[in-house]
């Protein structure tokens, strides 16, 4: 039996075009015929795991039914993982050692077992504003712990609030139009029992549910080596660098 899959993300697109040119085309339902006898069912393979059990022929008289089975984009992903694993197309690297890893291939099938953090921009953004909201919300107790300092302290002190709250909105929008790929949330997931981290570069189309409620997790990663960074490489998602030019 097939392993059963909780999905936080299938990128379907690339799913299909996978599974299309494996098979010549997409396929859309399967038409089986169930023989029955005795209480005992046949099921007839097709492409999938096999249903029911061996037939006795002493048993009763043979009867059949016919049965559609409507394939769904979880059913595909067992069709291309089912395939690369009989045609020895995909590496585990959950344990790979530095070395080992750099052995690697753009392009190559993977998987990896560790632990994915949230997207890494977006979880920035929702801490800030966390903070910041938790900061307006009790301005007045902070207020009162300022002895001695008198009214014009706390209107001095609601001015810079509100100019937080404009820098707050103008970096939110900074990093919107700046970011390096627009469409993707980038997360990492650092190798159980490795010593390095991969990033993942996730359309928020094919995202199943939330990525900041359900992570971070420990999870099972399936994807394509897209680009390979060496120790002193770095990729910005979004580039800072304006806000360090002096004024």
């Amino acid at each position: 039996m097939s392993e059963l899959r909780d999905f936080l993300y299938l990128d379907t697109a690339k799913l299909h075009s996978f599974v299309s040119q494996i098979h010549g085309g997409l396929i859309s339902e399967i038409n089986e015929t169930i023989k029955q006898m005795g209480g005992v069912s046949a099921g007839l393979n097709v492409g999938l795991p096999p249903v029911g059990g061996k037939v006795d022929a002493s048993k009763g008289t043979e009867s059949e039914r016919q049965q559609t089975l409507q394939l769904t984009d979880p059913a595909y992903f067992n069709v291309l993982h089912q395939y690369l694993t009989q045609e020895i197309n995909i590496e585990d690297i959950s344990s790979l050692t530095i070395k080992q890893r750099a052995k690697l291939e753009v392009g190559q099938f993977v998987e990896i077992q560790g632990l994915a953090e949230p997207p890494l921009v977006e979880n920035w953004l929702e801490r800030i504003k966390t903070l910041f909201d938790f900061f307006e919300r009790n301005l007045i107790l902070f207020g009162k712990l300022q002895k001695g300092k008198g009214k014009s302290s706390q209107q001095l002190t609601n001015m810079q609030i509100r100019e937080f709250r404009a820098i707050l909105e103008f970096l939110e929008d900074y990093v919107g139009i700046s970011r390096k790929d627009p469409g993707k949330q980038y997360i990492q997931i650092l190798a159980a029992d490795g010593d390095y981290k991969i990033w993942c570069g996730l359309l928020p189309d094919y995202v199943t549910v939330s990525l900041q409620a359900a992570l971070p997790a420990y999870v099972r990663v399936f994807g394509r080596i897209e680009r390979m960074m060496n120790n002193e490489e770095i990729f910005k998602i979004v580039d800072f660098s304006q806000f360090d030019q002096a004024g």
